[in-house]
């Protein structure tokens, strides 16, 4: 009986083992078979996943091909410790690196077991080479690119900046972002079963797309000027801020726009030039008598009386700074006499004076390429009362942007036609083929060519004998108008006493224009005047900006100051030789040398070698020995002041001038040490 018991249970186990394992194989059957394809995908999406992959960011260069935002390969250091060992190990090493009192790195990272976290992206070259030497467990270092501005702060708020992450924040990086950042790429990680993403094996999946490269119409040199001058001409008079743009009057292109402010508070988030808006002043008379000359409204010789420097204009009360008599259109225009201005405004009446600021560009956003433009505002006071029609004219109720008023000169300068001012001048591949050019875009003619050279004469006359004589230049040709504007009180109405905004809105050369420009100073003190505050600045930028291009130059400089022209000799490259042997072979060629140190090696000479110079033209050399760091002042004597004030402009020494054509004296003398801080001065003859 037991027996019979026995074998029936062997042969119940024995059946149920059989039916488990056919249940067993049917189910994995059905898995394999029926829905292996579902659960593969399943199980592949819990052990792998695609993640992007950073393109290579577009190059920004300036008009002449210099590169000003550029990426380059940096190290991020991240952390993913295995256990608690690893952590206490981490921040130790992290605490002994960085200098910091033990326990800091531990309050400030707090890391977990098997958790990703950064510790520092963009590492300095120098830490980065010491971590990947000295590197504990559970620390990885991680190459990538960001980017990099190799002038610095120069241009930044043009240019603007990129995140973390490589996106753009500000300026031309966050405006054109989609165009720079090109298209990012894919891969393909794998995973453990807990779904920790260590060990990763990466998986080419898709290529990135590198972002296309921008051209900018900015000259980088020029751009340099201008901070350089702007931040000094806010020291030199005492003002709050600074700013300054300049365009090329026949194309609207932008070539350089800055602004300074002394607290140290620039915004490389915000270009003041476009965004910020005043009340222009005196500055704005030239669109008034553009409208008035455009209208056939004056004769050139008719005399305005300007009631000796007050006119009871209504209720209220119109000054001068002077007390002037009669005075003619031009007259009014280079003395900015309010007055005179405000009398002949009132043959426009008001709907017409505003129709050709309008017409000029104000009231209005310009759309440049650029985030952050104001429109500004004219001034709309329901009855246009004489003192409204006046105030208007000469540049009060009404507000805009210094691009704005660049642009509304270079219409006077160019003949009458207003172009659209941009940054961007064309945009090319990785490949560097050019896919596409901006060209200058007409917005409208706002007066006619015959009035606007009227007009110019009116500038011109300006810095001969008006408000802006202190503008005059040796080297360069510049006509402009002045601007001195009260500043306007919002919280109580009305004028800030003793307040002003000093400008100096003009163009160079006179003659046969190409810039124009604005600088403004946001409250100079003592002196407020714009003829004697933005305008010297504004004469230091053109002068300094011709020295880099002397086919700008003034022709009687030219000549008077380059010599007989009639023998010409191909200048040497001595750059990289030994002063002595230079000396030697200068002589050899017929050629005479100016230098600053007598041994050493020439490490820079102007005219540059190739180039033919007159027979009686020095050249210029500068010599580095390895014992001296100090910036040793050159021989200028007997220069011609083009060569003059490239050595200056290459050592990065302020100069003044007296005078035009060759250096007959120079403060500080030949072979004096000097800094950068020291200012020299040059006293230029003829004969």
């Amino acid at each position: 009986m037991k027996s019979k018991f026995s074998k029936a249970r062997l042969i119940f186990l024995y059946v149920f083992i059989t039916l488990a394992w056919i249940i067993l194989l049917a189910r994995l059957g059905t898995i394999q078979l029926v829905h292996g394809s579902e659960y593969g995908e399943k199980a592949r999406a819990q052990s792998s996943g695609k993640t992007k992959v950073q393109a290579e960011r577009g190059i920004i260069y300036d008009r002449t091909g210099r590169e000003v935002a550029i990426n380059v390969v940096g190290s991020s250091l991240s952390a993913y410790p295995r256990n608690k060992s690893e952590i206490a190990e981490i921040y130790r090493y992290l605490d002994r690196i960085n200098n910091w009192k033990s326990g800091t790195s531990r309050n400030k990272y707090r890391l977990k077991p098997e958790k990703f976290k950064w510790i520092k992206r963009n590492l300095p070259d120098n830490l980065a080479a010491q971590i990947a030497r000295d590197s504990v467990p559970g620390l990885y270092l991680r190459k990538g690119q960001r980017r990099d501005y190799p002038f610095d702060e120069v241009g930044r708020q043009i240019l603007g900046n990129t995140d973390i992450d490589y996106r753009g924040l500000s300026g031309l990086e966050y405006s054109h972002d989609s165009l720079l950042a090109g298209l990012p790429g894919l891969i393909d990680f794998l995973r453990d079963g807990k779904n920790k993403t260590y060990n990763l094996r990466e998986v080419p999946l898709v290529k990135p797309v590198t972002g296309k490269s921008i051209v900018l119409t900015l000259d980088w040199y020029f751009q340099e000027i201008v901070e350089d001058e702007l931040k000094s001409a806010v020291k030199e008079f005492n003002a709050l801020s600074g700013t300054a743009v300049f365009l090329d009057c026949h194309t609207g292109e932008i070539l350089a726009a800055a602004d300074f402010v002394d607290d140290s508070s620039s915004n490389i988030l915000k270009l003041r030039a476009i965004s910020d808006c005043f009340e222009p002043g005196s500055v704005l008379k030239i669109v008034t008598a553009a409208a008035l000359l455009d209208e056939n409204l004056v004769d050139l010789d008719e005399k305005v009386y300007c009631e000796k420097g007050l006119w009871r204009c209504g209720r209220r009360r119109l000054h001068d700074d002077k007390k002037y008599d009669t005075l003619t259109i031009r007259q009014i225009i280079e003395l900015s006499s309010n007055i005179g201005i405000g009398k002949l405004a009132q043959r426009l009446g008001g709907d017409k004076l505003k129709e050709a600021f309008y017409k000029f560009g104000f009231g209005q956003r310009l759309r440049v390429d650029l985030p952050g433009e104001a429109s500004g505002a004219i001034g709309e006071p329901g009855v246009w009362s004489e003192y409204n029609i006046a105030a208007l004219a000469m540049g009060h109720a009404i507000s805009a942007t210094p691009l704005q008023l660049a642009a509304a000169v270079s219409a006077v300068a160019n003949g009458g036609e207003l172009y659209r001012p941009h940054v961007i001048k064309g945009v090319i591949d990785s490949d560097n083929r050019t896919i596409r050019y901006i060209d200058r875009e007409f917005i409208g003619r706002v007066m006619d060519e015959d009035k606007a050279a009227t007009l110019r004469s009116f500038m011109t006359g300006v810095v001969e004998r008006g408000t802006a004589t202190p503008v005059q230049s040796g080297i360069i040709s510049i006509a402009g108008k002045t601007g001195t504007a009260e500043i306007p009180d919002s919280d109580n109405g009305g004028y800030r006493k003793n307040r002003f905004n000093a400008s100096f809105a003009g163009y160079f050369p006179a003659e046969k224009p190409r810039i124009a420009g604005i600088v403004i100073l946001n409250q100079p003190e003592p002196v407020h005047y714009g003829g004697y505050t933005a305008g010297p600045a504004f004469r230091r930028m053109a002068e300094r900006y011709t020295v880099a291009n002397s086919e700008m130059l003034k022709p009687n400089t030219r000549l008077k100051a380059d010599g007989d022209e009639s023998e010409m000799i191909e200048v040497t490259d001595f750059v990289g030789r030994d002063y002595s042997f230079a000396l030697t072979m200068a002589s050899r060629d017929g050629l005479a040398l100016k230098t600053n140190r007598e041994s050493g090696l020439v490490v820079w000479q102007y005219p540059p070698a190739s180039r033919k110079i007159p027979g009686t033209e020095k050249v210029a050399v500068l010599v580095e020995s390895n014992d001296d760091d100090n910036i040793v002042m050159a021989d200028l004597v007997g220069l011609n002041m083009r060569t003059a004030l490239a050595v200056l402009n290459y050592q990065g020494i302020a100069f003044e001038l007296e005078g035009c054509g060759v250096v007959k004296k120079q403060f500080p003398e030949m072979g004096t040490k000097i800094s950068k801080k020291t200012k020299c001065r040059l006293v230029c003859g003829n004969g």
